[in-house]
């Protein structure tokens, strides 16, 4: 990746905000929810200069990315962003977890105690576990650390950095020797047999007027997963393919049928030929009458 081509990922301090450098010890955590909801469960592709983060998702499927790699998880989960990374998220909605983000004075801190936490950020890592007593003891630090965070009393900064230290200890020996452990499935792989399906799902239904959330349930995915692999696949999000063939069937029903534009309008699920109208105008350029005049059956 050129200098040029890294200038132009969006350079944060926390997601959406102004990047700062941070001289100072910085320990945030805060819930997936508070910040992934406000842009749509979509976290773009961004980096942190200075900054390293840990999250924990308990609940929700969703995508990770980390430089070149892409992964769908299944919850519980955890990832490791070492500073520099370049990464995103897309989660499904409703998504519970917590993001820990740490500058390099606190991980320093607790490298100088145990050697081994610096190799915990040695690269990045999304891993999916499973209601293991590592994953419990990870999810009790990371919640007591989030209460901490939002409270003020004394020992508090005491407090901030047990819990830290007892939460980078249970990662460590998740992503070291824990045996229920193992990395997100990647996605690429899979995304032309994914797409595949969702294809022939479309051919055997797009008359009867499914939304995607009916095809995404059919292949037992998200939706996000489903876009995911639509847009990796072939650059097209499923919505695009889904409208794609209606508008082609419509096609072929104007030029070699004489059916009424209302008639084809109802075969293809819509409830309201005039809304069908509207739709195959917008895609086609012309209205369905005007198309059909256009293109006499040869």
């Amino acid at each position: 990746m050129t200098r040029a081509a890294i200038r132009r990922i969006p350079d944060y301090s926390l997601y959406g905000e102004t990047p700062q450098h941070h001289t100072e010890r910085l320990l945030h955590v805060e819930t997936i929810e508070a910040r992934s909801a406000r842009y749509h469960w979509k976290i773009d592709p961004h980096v942190h200069r200075c900054l390293h983060q840990l999250v924990l998702v308990s609940r929700g499927h969703g995508i990770a990315r980390a430089e070149t790699a892409v992964a769908h998880f299944q919850p519980p989960v955890l990832t490791v962003v070492p500073a520099g990374t370049v990464h995103g998220f897309e989660f499904e909605p409703g998504t519970l977890g917590f993001v820990v983000t740490l500058s390099e004075e606190p991980l320093a801190d607790a490298a100088r105690r145990e050697p081994a936490v610096a190799r915990l950020f040695a690269a990045p890592v999304t891993l999916e576990l499973s209601a293991a007593p590592g994953w419990v003891a990870l999810l009790r630090a990371v919640r007591a650390l989030a209460h901490e965070h939002a409270r003020a009393a004394p020992g508090h900064r005491l407090a901030l950095e047990g819990w830290l230290a007892i939460l980078l200890a249970s990662a460590l020996r998740i992503c070291s020797s824990d045996p229920h452990a193992r990395p997100a499935e990647a996605l690429l792989p899979r995304n032309r047999e994914l797409v595949s399906r969702f294809r022939m799902l479309i051919e055997a239904g797009f008359r009867s007027g499914r939304s995607l959330p009916d095809y995404a349930q059919a292949l037992h995915v998200s939706q996000t997963r489903l876009r995911s692999a639509c847009l990796g696949a072939g650059g097209h999000p499923p919505i695009q393919l889904l409208h794609a063939r209606v508008l082609l069937e419509a096609k072929r029903q104007l030029i070699y049928t004489a059916l009424p534009i209302a008639e084809i309008a109802y075969g293809l699920g819509f409830d309201d030929p005039a809304y069908f109208t509207r739709f195959f105008t917008r895609r086609a350029g012309v209205c369905p009458r005007t198309y059909r005049a256009q293109n006499p059956c040869p």
